[in-house]
């Protein structure tokens, strides 16, 4: 999904990651506090799954709303962080030109971009009532009404995931009435601070030419392997020393080498383009003696910096696999649950995923992410 994020930072904390990391990313980021708290996390679900949501692959980022003077606003990603021109456009016409002006290129593909972004701002700004100020974040589902397929469900690709909806189900028959469709996720006010947001959305219009969807709740526990969680746990408790002496910001700045964290959280997430996430730990030295971004003098430091932690380095690639392999069985059992939106992937089932409690990100890299990825290869 093209969110809006942001690297997670804090005053003495080198910047790791996204705003919305996968559990298996934070002993990376937190040593094995991090770690036990993504067990806590996946482990509750057991219990309760009020706080799930289905991750839409809507596209593009959308932002829309009202500026200070309340003028109705609709832009996309760029438009809406940009610097160097105004994004936050206040006219149809003048969305169409930003998205046209802005690159060096205007082929066919950035004019349907254009087109289709001007020709709904009419629908989205019939949604938006005067008294609104502040932006709604949200991800583009479909531009006009999307076509129906001989089982009668409407059936969309936005961006890599393809829904296939009833269209005599309540989310079908809201389609059939709509022209647009977006899923928001938050309000953004006008210094950049984002919060979440509860419907009916004050300010915003129920009915209208726009389908405005919250997110879709998970309705069915999945079943937790208490042993293997309670082994992991154990397993982390057990090398919480090490493991947190390897990730010490400070010693690794002292040691000059402050991006290790970076390089770790990098080699995970491109791992997903080998189709494996076993034996990391082996494959990691390769990885950065190919990479031209990492100088000779520097790939030496690193081996010797694992060399002279070589337990705790092992055990944090344990860690991370075992993780993402709870994480993957709970999204999969979570992707069979009963729901009028039927999500594949290259006709396999389903979709991107979910968000535990509104932070963390339960995907599994290897379905989505892969495909993901694979576009833009």
């Amino acid at each position: 999904m093209r969110a809006f994020e942001f690297l997670i930072e804090s005053d003495n904390k080198p910047k790791v990651g996204r705003e919305m990391p996968h559990p298996e990313d934070r002993i990376v980021i937190d040593g094995s506090k991090g770690a036990l708290e993504s067990l806590d996390e996946l482990e509750s679900m057991a219990n309760s799954v009020e706080d799930v949501t289905v991750k839409w692959d809507g596209s593009p980022a959308i932002f829309f709303g009202r500026n200070e003077a309340g003028e109705f606003v609709l832009t996309d990603i760029a438009g809406f962080s940009a610097k160097g021109y105004q994004g936050k456009v206040t006219s149809a016409d003048d969305l169409e030109s930003m998205v046209l002006n802005r690159g060096k290129e205007v082929n066919d593909q950035r004019k349907q971009f254009a087109s289709s972004m001007k020709g709904i701002w009419n629908n989205f700004a019939q949604m938006v009532e005067p008294n609104f100020r502040g932006y709604l974040k949200g991800d583009l589902l479909y531009y006009t009404i999307p076509p129906k397929d001989k089982n009668n469900d409407f059936v969309f690709t936005p961006n890599t995931v393809t829904y296939n909806i009833p269209a005599d189900s309540s989310v079908g028959q809201q389609i059939a009435r709509s022209q647009s469709g977006v899923v928001v996720h938050k309000y953004v006010d006008f210094e950049g601070n984002s919060t979440g947001i509860s419907f009916p959305i004050k300010g915003i219009k129920q009915q209208g030419p726009v389908l405005i969807l919250p997110p879709v709740v998970a309705n069915e526990l999945p079943t937790i392997d208490t042993a293997k969680f309670k082994s992991l746990r154990q397993y982390v408790a057990g090398r919480a020393g090490e493991i947190d002496k390897l990730l010490d910001d400070n010693q690794l700045a002292a040691d000059k080498m402050g991006d290790f964290k970076n390089l770790l959280y990098r080699f995970v997430n491109e791992q997903t383009e080998t189709g494996s996430f076993s034996q990391l730990n082996k494959r990691f030295l390769n990885w950065v003696n190919s990479d031209p971004k990492v100088s000779a003098p520097k790939k030496a430091k690193i081996q010797g910096y694992i060399k002279s932690h070589a337990g705790a380095f092992e055990a944090v690639f344990a860690v991370i696999e075992q993780l993402m392999a709870l994480k993957d069985d709970i999204v999969s059992q979570l992707d069979q649950q009963q729901s009028d939106v039927k999500a594949s992937i290259n006709g396999q089932p389903g979709g991107e995923g979910y968000v535990k409690g509104g932070k963390t990100k339960l995907v599994r890299r290897l379905h989505f992410t892969a495909a993901n990825r694979a576009k833009t290869r």
